[in-house]
């Protein structure tokens, strides 16, 4: 059997409320953390204070007290020789619940995460660590928090414990935005011997607007200055894989498209990269200065001479 609150206390059962109060102050004085540092002694600190909790209230040790009038036999009848003590739930039953009525197991609830990812990490896979909270039902109390006001001590009168797990997700490639993971039993847990929850991983795909693939094959822009498209120079191209160099030659013209390799898509079978294609814009500036006019000036009537077949070296 458990220890009384009148054992834990060292009083008679039919002591008065002053030798209660007088019996814990005596002991306060040998537990408390600021005397006794030991951790016996802040064990057993919770414990006088619990107890004195219960027995200085007139209407608390009323009920504490019919409680202790139980039959010992029905104490033993909810014994289990496998179990080294009692639950809290066996503690206070009365002899109208000797029996334990049926409870059908219950499955736990799913969980519903969403994570973020980019433009490459949809394409070629990734991975995301993620926090989850579960709880289950109190193991002492078996969920019913409290008995004639006594509040269960392992659960806080919660009726439930809650456990944080950590979870590394395998996000594999070309998901669509909003495509949904399932991982089976890692969702709520199950009560009364029910199967747990799943936990669903919502995938959310930043938009790229550098990007695109097609066919395996990936496609971008870019766009340069009409000076690199006469005089030719070198520009650098988003990847999958980050930036890459491409060679601009002079006299490019708009809409011409170059060829980059070993920058595309992973091949798994052949673990080689695919190729990329980057189309020419030639960009024309929001603003010139006064001195760029006149460089566009006299541009012009190079043009115009060389039309007219009178150009000059």
């Amino acid at each position: 059997m458990l220890k009384s609150y009148y054992d834990i206390l060292n009083v008679e059962p039919n002591a008065s409320k002053l030798e209660i109060k007088n019996q814990y102050k005596k002991l306060v004085k040998m537990f408390h953390p600021d005397v006794n540092s030991s951790l016996e002694a802040e064990a057993t600190f919770k414990e006088i204070n619990k107890a004195a909790e219960i027995l200085l209230d007139d209407l608390k040790r009323k009920n504490y007290d019919s409680l202790r009038c139980i039959n010992k036999q029905v104490y033993k009848s909810y014994t289990n020789p496998r179990k080294s003590e009692y639950s809290f739930y066996d503690l206070f039953k009365t002899k109208k619940e000797e029996k334990k009525p049926e409870i059908r197991p219950l499955r736990g609830d799913d969980i519903t995460i969403n994570v973020e990812i980019d433009y490459t990490e949809a394409i070629l896979g990734t991975q995301r660590s993620v926090n989850i909270a579960r709880s289950s039902i109190c193991p002492k109390c078996e969920g019913r928090k409290f008995a004639n006001n006594i509040k269960c001590p392992y659960c806080d009168g919660l009726g439930e414990k809650t456990i944080s797990k950590k979870i590394t997700v395998k996000i594999p490639k070309g998901l669509k935005n909003g495509a949904k993971l399932r991982i089976r039993g890692e969702g709520q847990l199950g009560k009364y011997g029910g199967e747990n929850g799943n936990l669903y991983i919502v995938v959310n795909i930043e938009k790229n607007d550098e990007l695109n693939i097609k066919d395996g094959i990936v496609y971008c822009n870019a766009q340069i200055s009409p000076y690199i498209a006469i005089l030719g120079g070198n520009v650098q191209v988003p990847t999958l894989w980050g930036e890459a160099t491409i060679k601009i030659p002079p006299l490019t013209k708009s809409n011409q498209s170059f060829k980059l390799v070993d920058v595309g898509v992973l091949d798994e079978k052949t673990n080689k990269r695919g190729s990329q294609i980057v189309k020419i814009i030639i960009q024309i500036p929001n603003e010139v200065t006064s001195s760029e006019i006149a460089l566009y000036e006299k541009l012009k009537d190079l043009n115009l001479k060389k039309a007219n077949g009178r150009e000059t070296y």
